[in-house]
């Protein structure tokens, strides 16, 4: 199958060029002004930008979060990603206290198979470490498995890592290829907590048993594992300003990047303070007035834009028990709203918005993720995921999932409308609309364990 694009403005080696783009059995084979070509089919790109198709490196799906299952399933989570030019997702494989990580890969796997309209690869978070444990993580890079995830925090969870744990996990693992996704809150300070003088009946409390020292002291320490063990370490959800300074200064010793996420950019904690302010919870908690932190994003302080996408169903929102915050469903929604809010940090200039969203929301994910060489970019011989992207469309609202929860950015509007998305050459939404809804074609980037 030969499809060309034509009219479009293409984003290339940040920059914009003005060229026809030629995909072919399902990679990109060409680009440049007015190719030559014979294809069967031409898709009308004009007055329209062409991006390489956007990835979600952080999202939670079909599973059970606490108390909670999830709201999105694979094959929801999937629909609403690709509806809003989302090709790739990244999602997570816990192992869980009475299994081995082969068994909860396999049933991940399982889980997922036949029911995605976007791509998919997971990040590995491990609990067991024998000497069988080991030498089994050794061998998954070659199925494609090049990321794990660690927790500095959530000993209840059985997650919890300590910095001499993840010391020695990056001294053992890193040298194999793997990169480390950690969620940096430290877990001394936050346990240090007085929660006696707070009232944990109230969401805004949040912000105090999760302060922003804790995140900086998390990303400190992060940074001096790295310089010392050589890892590469890639911190998620930056919540802080302060965050996002510390990550810069670790950046100069170390192999660090980061991510930060749509509710820290546009959302605050004045959300926590409303009578209903428990249906904002998330971790790390909103902070103050987040202009700064967009601010930081427009200088190019975030390698990847991402979600963390933890959608709860509204009932389990409201299900806790009216006296300790710590009882709420903690997560948002966010896979539907990402290039929405993203644009919208740079959205005084289309053009430079357009550059920014190929950078932050294609190729650095693809490289944390490891997937340079397949996703990411319009360069010839990659998959052929690719959004034509109308951004004079008329405002309408953002929806951030597609199931019953509580969308944490209603009243938010977009003008972004998905000409066409093409994930793998094949158009799988056209004008907003999802081409095959009864016909998941996405593909597991991973092999089996």
């Amino acid at each position: 199958m030969r499809t060309l694009l034509r009219g479009g403005r293409l984003a290339v080696n940040d920059r914009l060029e003005s060229w026809d783009l030629l995909l072919e059995d399902g990679r990109i084979a060409a680009m440049g002004p007015a190719l030559e070509a014979t294809p069967d089919c031409v898709v009308d790109a004009s007055g329209a930008y062409v991006l390489p198709g956007f990835i979600d490196i952080h999202t939670h799906l079909d599973d059970r979060i606490g108390h909670f299952e999830l709201a999105d399933d694979y094959e929801r989570g999937s629909r609403v990603a690709v509806l809003n030019g989302i090709t790739t997702i990244g999602s997570f494989v816990t192992q869980g206290p009475e299994e081995s990580l082969r068994a909860a890969m396999q049933r991940a796997r399982a889980k997922a198979s036949g029911r995605l309209h976007a791509d998919l690869a997971w990040h590995l978070t491990p609990t067991s470490f024998t000497e069988a444990d080991f030498a089994f993580l050794e061998t998954l890079p070659r199925a494609g498995y090049h990321t794990i995830k660690l927790y500095s925090t959530y000993r209840e969870a059985g997650i919890f890592a300590d910095y001499d744990r993840m010391a020695s996990l990056f001294r053992r693992l890193g040298p194999h290829g793997f990169r480390f996704l950690v969620h940096g809150e430290d877990d001394a300070l936050l346990s240090a907590v007085d929660l006696s003088a707070l009232d944990l009946t109230l969401a805004s409390s949040h912000g105090r048993m999760r302060s922003v020292a804790t995140e900086v002291t998390a990303i400190n320490t992060l940074a001096a594992l790295a310089a010392e063990t050589g890892a590469s370490i890639h911190v998620v959800h930056v919540s802080s300003t302060a965050g996002a300074a510390a990550v810069a200064q670790g950046r100069v010793i170390a192999d660090l990047s980061c991510e930060t996420c749509p509710q820290y950019l546009w959302l605050s904690d004045d959300h926590l303070a409303q009578p209903d302010g428990h249906r904002w919870l998330c971790c790390p908690p909103l902070r103050q007035d987040p202009s700064g932190l967009r601010a930081f994003a427009r200088t190019g302080a975030f390698e990847v834009l991402a979600t963390d996408h933890c959608a709860f169903r509204k009932q389990d929102k409201d299900a806790w028990n009216h006296r300790d915050i710590r009882t709420v469903a903690s997560g948002l929604p966010g896979l539907g709203a990402l290039p929405h809010l993203a644009w919208k940090i740079w959205e005084g200039d289309p053009d430079v918005a357009a550059l920014a969203m190929a950078r932050h929301l294609s190729r650095e994910p693809a490289r944390v993720m490891g997937f340079s060489h397949r996703k990411g970019a319009l360069v010839p011989g990659l998959d052929a995921d690719v959004v034509v992207l109308d951004a004079s469309g008329v405002q309408r609202p953002i929806q951030a999932s597609l199931s019953d929860v509580y969308d944490p950015y209603s009243g938010f509007t977009s003008p972004l409308a998905f000409r066409h998305v093409l994930r793998r050459g094949e158009v799988v939404v056209a004008h907003d609309n999802l081409c095959s809804p009864e016909r998941p074609s996405g593909q597991l980037l991973q092999g089996e364990p």
